[in-house]
């Protein structure tokens, strides 16, 4: 095993991670790490030792190309931890592996090891999960096992590509016979062009078939300009829609082998098709559309999309049908169709389901104050459209409205935001910021709409006297995102107190947490508050950390999908409306004064409701570590309670016990919101306080399970008879621990005088 040696020019969390490296049990060696001082990045190549049967093992790699020794390179950007690091695997290790993404990082294929943004997975698990996943991925890779017949048949994945094809897949799944064939219909399209020259094209496929021949092909193609500044245009024209047929034998023609999306011309594409058992039924489309054409002449060319529709042994994940839906986007031009015959080019496209009543059930959830209080709303998704919507109709709305994504046709299941009804769904998937600015405009509300990530913002400071000055009344967090959370607790840019608004559970649980003044208690303080009462509340915690949760990635089409909870619009509403209600009362009378708070509302047995409770969160008491350490311990009331009770019982003797919490590693923050008693066999005397170990490992672990791991062990504290600080003892118990323990421990003494803190982190 190779053990990393921290390095100069190497930063305290990336040294982290390649310590986490060096003690995982599935990793074998850690490269030496190599710095791109150009593009701010560190990369290290892992060795994973890959678990093979043993017939595989002598032969040094399994059937699909798995080796025993497998390297995979991380790469950590300047924004790490905040921002995750980048994997990648051997130059030619195979791509026709399912979860497999479609694009190569310096000529590498990149493996899909988490069903979401790894983001979520580092802050949400740590760094250590994606080590782990990594290792699972690879077994899998190794078996075979990557996709499961009982979860479906993974589609390529095309959620990451710049173009999008908007089509009703049951309506095309519909086309799909024994006989194999094609089939022409209508598509309007929008057309952008980067300052950079390179395009993206989105687009719309319509159910209703289209006779194309030389006489009518001439009005079935055209575009216009609408809008000259962002080089926007508008077109109509054709979906070849191919799919395949039987074998001789009569069976159906299945492609039951994965390959990577690799097309990128003309050549590729009808390659692609022989794959898939459908090359004859293309090349007699496309025939037909060329000699229809042959009579025509035109200088402009258009955009059309094919369609292949691949058979598959088992049912497409997120679909009932074995079809799987592969579009393209490929130029075309009278009288010769390609304009370059077999290499002009062809760009895969990713495909979203049009908004029809099958999207939307998968998907299912007083008066103002004469003055208009200046507030900012970061998320317009499902739930902050609703808050925001909510209160412009009391006269309230936001003043900003901050997101980072655009609208996509399944956020119509619960957005507050309703599509119209032109055929040209496309057009609902503009930035949701400028969406729901418009919106609130119809309501003689002006907001400014800005698309951006708001934790880079929080973190950067960027733009802060427009989107969170001292003078707004609020920022309401309605993301749902951990990382917009810890960035908000980290930012000293941001000087308004923040109103964190979440749901759990599949909408079973809700939360509102409100930062006191001056933000202490902070957005990441009430995090760990209201964990803290999902312990000391068993029937909220058993609900709110069910393995079981109904948070999963939601198919919102073939090769597409959105990490998201399953609910019906209404119940999503149940929770907006008393949320907005809050937010209404705390701008006419205020926000607490002098402290936060934290309300917990639980649905109905009957989901008819909501009953709310709440909880004043006084301020916490922040204590810097007194050993170089950068680290902060914020002490919650409830543990400085516990503490100074167990301190009165021991007047004449040192005691102590253990801290629980959770760290916030963005802002080097430690939230000791409760303590452990110390066990039996702990030792006390005038000058010493040793911890017993009787029954503490599975206390721990039935304290941590019980709140899904959301707390857990920070370090220990004791307390001094005298106001005097750490003792020699005490530092060299401190460095001790950093160098047993990679995560970083929190020490605390308590003194009749206040707090002394020492961390011990690597």
């Amino acid at each position: 095993m190779t053990r990393m040696v921290a390095r100069a020019g190497i930063g305290r969390a990336v040294r982290r991670a390649l310590a986490l490296m060096g003690e995982h049990r599935g990793i074998d060696a850690v490269g030496a790490p190599q710095i791109d001082e150009a593009r701010g990045v560190v990369t290290v190549d892992v060795t994973f030792a890959v678990n093979l049967p043993s017939e595989w093992r002598r032969r040094g790699e399994s059937p699909s190309g798995v080796r025993l020794r497998e390297e995979v390179r991380f790469g950590f950007p300047n924004g790490f931890p905040m921002d995750p690091p980048w994997l990648s695997l051997r130059a030619d290790f195979s791509r026709n592996l399912p979860h497999i993404q479609p694009w190569l990082v310096d000529g590498r294929p990149v493996p899909c090891i988490y069903d979401g943004h790894l983001s979520e997975l580092l802050h949400k698990e740590g760094f250590g999960d994606i080590l782990n996943q990594t290792s699972v991925w690879l077994e899998r890779a190794a078996l075979g096992t990557l996709i499961d017949p009982e979860q479906g048949w993974e589609p390529v994945r095309r959620d990451s590509l710049d173009d999008v094809v908007v089509a009703n897949a049951g309506d095309l799944l519909g086309l799909v016979d024994r006989r194999g064939g094609h089939r022409f219909l209508y598509l309007g399209y929008l057309r952008a062009v980067a300052t950079d020259g390179t395009e993206f094209v989105q687009a719309q496929v319509s159910s209703k078939r289209v006779i194309v021949n030389r006489k009518a092909v001439a009005q079935l193609f055209a575009e216009v300009e609408i809008d000259r500044e962002t080089r926007l245009r508008r077109g109509r024209s054709l979906a070849l829609i191919v799919w395949p047929g039987k074998q001789p034998s009569g069976e159906p023609i299945v492609c039951d082998s994965y390959f990577p999306e690799t097309v990128d011309d003309v050549a590729r594409l009808k390659r692609r098709a022989e794959l898939y058992g459908c090359a004859r039924d293309l090349n007699d489309g496309l025939n037909w559309l060329r000699r229809s054409l042959a009579g025509w002449s035109s200088a402009e060319s258009f955009k059309m999309i094919v369609i292949l529709l691949a058979r598959r042994p088992f049912k497409v994940i997120g679909s009932e049908s074995p079809i799987e839906l592969c579009p393209y986007v490929v130029d075309v031009q009278a009288p010769d169709l390609f304009a370059d015959s077999g290499s002009t080019t062809v760009r895969p496209a990713g495909h979203c389901h049009a908004i029809t009543r099958s999207l939307l059930t998968h998907m299912a959830g007083q008066a103002a104050t004469a003055d208009r209080p200046p507030w900012t709303l970061l998320g317009a998704g499902s739930l902050g459209s609703k808050l925001a919507l909510h209160l412009a109709r009391a006269g309230n709305g936001p003043e900003v409205v901050v997101d980072r994504s655009t609208m996509s046709p399944h956020n119509a299941a619960r957005h507050a935001l309703i599509p119209g009804t032109d055929d040209l769904q496309i057009l609902w998937t503009d930035d949701k910021a400028r969406l729901l600015s418009q919106a609130l405009g119809g309501l003689d509300q002006s907001a400014k709409p800005i698309r951006a990530n708001a934790a880079h913002m929080a973190i950067a400071g960027d733009h802060s006297r427009d989107v969170w000055s001292r003078e707004s009344w609020a920022v309401v967090n309605a993301t749902a995102s951990l990382a917009v959370r810890e960035a908000l607790g980290a930012s000293e840019a941001v000087r308004a107190r923040v109103v964190e608004t979440s749901l759990f559970a599949g909408g079973r649980v809700g939360a509102i947490t409100v930062e006191g003044p001056d933000r202490n208690p902070s957005t990441t303080d009430l995090a760990a508050a209201f964990y803290a009462f999902m312990h000391e509340r068993p029937d909220l915690g058993s609900i709110t950390f069910n393995r079981d949760d109904p948070v999963s990635r939601r198919s919102t089409g073939h090769g597409c999908g959105s990490l998201t909870m399953a609910m019906s619009d209404g119940r999503v509403s149940l929770f907006a409306a008393g949320m907005s209600e809050y937010l209404l009362t705390g701008q006419r009378e205020g926000l607490p004064e002098g402290d936060g708070e934290v309300l917990i509302g639980r649905l109905s047995d009957d989901g008819l409701g909501v009953v709310w409770g709440r909880w004043r969160i006084l301020p916490v008491i922040a204590v810097q570590t007194g050993n170089g350490n950068a680290w902060r311990v914020h002490i919650h009331a409830r543990a400085l309670a516990k503490m100074q009770e167990e301190a009165a019982r021991w007047p004449d003797v040192e005691t102590g016990g253990v801290l629980v919490g959770r760290l916030s590693e963005v802002a080097r923050v430690a939230h000791v919101v409760d303590v452990m008693e110390a066990p039996e066999d702990s030792h006390r005397a005038s000058n010493e306080f040793v911890l017993g170990t009787q029954g503490l490992r599975q206390r721990l672990q039935a304290y941590s399970e019980r709140v899904g791991w959301s707390l857990y062990c920070l370090g220990t504290w004791h307390s001094h008879l005298g106001p005097g600080g750490p003792s020699a003892t005490d530092r060299a118990t401190a460095r001790a621990v950093s160098l047993a323990r990679l995560t970083p421990s929190i020490f605390l003494i308590l003194t009749p005088v206040g707090f002394h803190a020492l961390a011990a982190d690597t």
